[in-house]
């Protein structure tokens, strides 16, 4: 079966793999990339409308034709080398990009005007989430919070500078997953924490 080779920058500047785009309608999706590896039926009322291929994980809305929701490469944290075969007939190119890729080296590598990026972080128990947006991408990032010596992460965000939180989690972050959308991505689940905002550029000077 001939495999597509599709480049990871691309995907992060547009949110597209070539043709492969958050637009399609599930059948574009069956006559592109075949049967899913697995589904997930638990809110399906007719047909399963999360569909699974290895790290390619693709949410469909509940009403015919559909339309995808959006689409996300699970378990980022893992690319490492020079190629990620994310399907039997998708394989990336990671392009120097790896899921040690810290959140400042995304927004210093050209793919989007730094103003035009918005980096929302938030407390949640002994986590700190930190995501970027920037057209129809989002990336999760993990924190390694190890270093809070308490754990309490709320707790740490309040008493710290800006500046001084930055630095702290920008060396600590590790990919978790990203998600291209049929829309502008914005933060995770809205309302649901406390989150702060920074633009690209705010980010990468307060990093020095």
């Amino acid at each position: 079966m001939t495999k597509q080779l599709l480049s990871f920058r691309d995907f992060l500047r547009t949110g597209t793999f070539g043709p492969f785009s958050p637009s399609l309608r599930m059948i574009d999706v069956a006559s592109m990339l075949g049967p899913p590896e697995g589904w997930i039926t638990e809110h399906a009322e007719t047909i399963p409308v999360y569909w699974i291929f290895g790290k390619l994980e693709i949410s469909f809305g509940e009403e015919a034709p559909h339309r995808m929701n959006w689409f996300q490469i699970e378990e980022a944290g893992n690319l490492d080398g020079d190629f990620e075969v994310l399907t039997d007939r998708l394989v990336l190119t990671l392009d120097g990009f790896s899921g040690h890729t810290k959140p400042s080296e995304f927004l210093s590598a050209g793919l989007w005007a730094p103003e035009d990026a918005a980096v929302f972080y938030a407390a949640l128990s002994d986590d700190i989430l930190l995501n970027i947006c920037a057209g129809p991408i989002q990336i999760h990032f993990r924190i390694d919070t190890d270093f809070i010596e308490d754990g309490d992460a709320k707790k740490y965000l309040a008493s710290s500078t800006v500046s001084q939180l930055v630095s702290d989690i920008d060396s600590r972050a590790t990919l978790d997953s990203i998600y291209s959308y049929s829309r502008q991505a914005f933060e995770e689940i809205p309302g649901a924490f406390n989150w702060n905002l920074l633009s690209g550029r705010d980010y990468l000077m307060l990093v020095g």
